[in-house]
This record gives structure tokens, C-alpha cells and sequence, in this order.
């Protein structure tokens, strides 16, 4: 994933701040990367089977945001189907897997598989395996954040494929505004002014996908179902945290328009743009809080 900072700071400082960034979104990565078989995340999928497992404190808060924003989604967003996911095979898949390894991930997945008590983790089913994929991103950002502010960074932004956290506000005074892109043409945006919450994170059916027998496979996929959500073709967030962002977003894209409209209605700290495909056309639905701050049109 692309990251990129734009910090508001002294120049002399400003090579020392980009690498103290840089370091706290590599920690993360080093513990929630299930690409890296020495990380955390590795150790707890081969080990949580067998007995409860200790987490590091920084896993535990990772995971206790995984699991009140699952709880919250209504298992939208399901932090625990590592094994159907691998059975996917995104990035590089070219094909949908067969019907029987689609049924058997969804058999071994679910985080009802997971007992966590914020301490020690541990499996219920020695097949189940954790993918954070969906939330280690935008905690990974909310850490670079943190260590900015405590830096010293008076306001800045950064950005990490799509997740994006700002904070303080511009020296020149100019509001925050951000750019939402249309989901098929990927040139047209839509313009959105700050809406008072400091994150924002998009998941779209265009991001991981190949094309078979005439139809879009994604990478979102729907716990219910094992194959990618059909609800929505992008979902956009707000929150007050990177994490809770990249988390919700994937929830509303899975939940489609109505559930991410009610996940909005029922917490004040979260705002919703999702557009969808009826009737052949693509259409879309925001939450109170986004609508009157669209500059543009889609």
C-alpha cells in the first residue's frame, strides 16, 4: 500500500517526523501482517487452536476495535474469515474457487469461533485464522497519528490506500476537503467538505478483482453468502478513527445502502456514502451529516 503524509511542521523537522510515521505504521505491519510469517497475527492463526494464546497490548486494542465494530455491524464485517479468504486467493486470483472450498471456508469461519476476553485469544475450531486486512490499515494510520501529535505535528493528513486521517487545522486557514471517486469512472469526483469527523476510508469493487464468465469477483466478501457482496459497488466512511473507518466501510459495502444508513442513524461518530446498481443505473444514498457537505456532483 501507497502512504502518503502531508504534515504541517518546521522543515528542519521535517525528515525526522516522516520516518517516525514510517516507523509506527511498519510496527503495525510487523504485527497484523498475515503476509509475514514472524508477525503476531501469523503466530496467534497457527497457535490460537491449540489454547488461549497472550496478545501484546497493541494487538489487544487492535482487536478490541475489530470486535466492537463487528458486534456493531451486525457481522457485516467479520474479522475471522482468514480461511475463506485464502480460499479466494486475492490478490492474484483469476477464477472463482470451487463450491466445496467456498463451503468449507464459511464452516471454519465466523468470529462466534473466537474467544477473546482482551487478554488471551483462543479458537474454538482449530481451522478458524484471523485476517485484519480490513482493519490493521486504518489502525496502523491512527498510530502514525498518535505519534505525530505527540511529536509535536500541529496539523497534517495521511493517507494509505484510501484510508485517510487529518488532524489541526492548515496554516493558511483553507478547510479540509476531500475527493470521493465515482466507482466506474474513475476520473469524475466528488467533492466533499469536512464534515467534522477526522476519518475516512472507501472500499469499492474495483479495488481487488478479476472479471469470469462475464461477471465482477471482489475481494469484499459477504459472511453470509462466502462470495463477494452484491449489495454495493462502493461504500465511503466517516468516523473518528482511521480504524473505525476502514472497519464500518467494509461493513456498509457488504450491509448495502439501508444497513449502512441505520449503522449511520444509530452512531453519532459515523457518516455513510454508498452508491449501488438498481435497475441496471448506479445510484447512491448519504446519511444526514455528508449531505450538505457534497461541493459536487458524482
Amino acid at each position: 500500500t501507497m502512504v502518503r503524509m502531508t504534515l504541517y511542521a518546521d522543515p528542519a523537522d521535517t525528515t525526522a517526523m516522516i520516518e517516525a510515521g514510517r516507523e509506527a505504521i511498519a510496527a503495525i505491519e510487523t504485527m497484523a501482517s498475515h503476509y509475514d510469517s514472524s508477525s503476531e497475527l501469523s503466530h496467534i492463526n497457527r497457535t490460537a487452536g491449540r489454547g488461549p494464546v497472550a496478545v501484546s497490548s497493541t494487538m489487544s486494542e487492535l482487536l478490541h476495535e475489530t470486535w466492537h465494530r463487528t458486534q456493531q455491524s451486525g457481522g457485516h464485517f467479520d474479522p475471522a474469515l482468514g480461511l475463506l479468504t485464502s480460499a479466494w486467493g486475492f490478490p492474484e486470483a483469476v477464477q472463482p474457487p470451487e463450491a466445496q472450498q467456498v463451503a468449507q471456508g464459511r464452516e471454519h469461519s465466523g468470529f462466534h469461533l473466537v474467544d477473546w476476553n482482551g487478554e488471551k485469544i483462543r479458537f474454538l475450531d482449530p481451522m478458524v485464522r484471523l485476517d485484519l486486512g480490513a482493519a490493521a490499515k486504518g489502525f496502523a494510520v491512527d498510530q502514525a497519528v498518535k505519534k505525530l501529535q505527540q511529536a509535536g505535528v500541529a496539523a497534517g493528513m495521511i493517507e494509505a490506500g484510501g484510508d485517510i486521517r487529518f488532524w489541526g487545522v492548515k496554516p493558511d486557514g483553507k478547510p479540509w476537503r476531500f475527493g470521493v471517486q465515482h466507482p466506474r469512472e474513475s476520473e469524475r469526483i466528488l467533492v466533499i467538505d469536512d464534515i467534522g469527523l477526522p476519518a475516512l476510508a472507501t472500499s469499492g469493487d474495483y479495488e481487488q478483482f478479476f472479471d469470469f464468465e462475464d461477471r465482477r469477483f471482489h475481494h469484499l466478501l459477504d459472511p453470509q453468502t462466502g462470495y463477494p457482496a452484491r449489495r454495493a459497488v462502493s461504500a465511503t466512511v466517516w468516523s473518528t478513527s482511521a480504524a473505525a473507518a476502514d472497519i464500518m466501510a467494509t461493513a456498509a459495502f457488504v450491509g448495502g445502502p439501508q444497513v449502512a444508513l441505520q449503522m449511520a442513524a444509530a452512531d453519532d461518530s459515523l457518516e455513510v456514502l454508498v452508491f449501488y446498481e438498481k435497475d441496471g443505473r448506479l445510484q447512491r444514498v448519504v446519511s444526514d451529516g455528508v449531505r450538505a457537505h457534497i461541493q459536487g456532483d458524482d
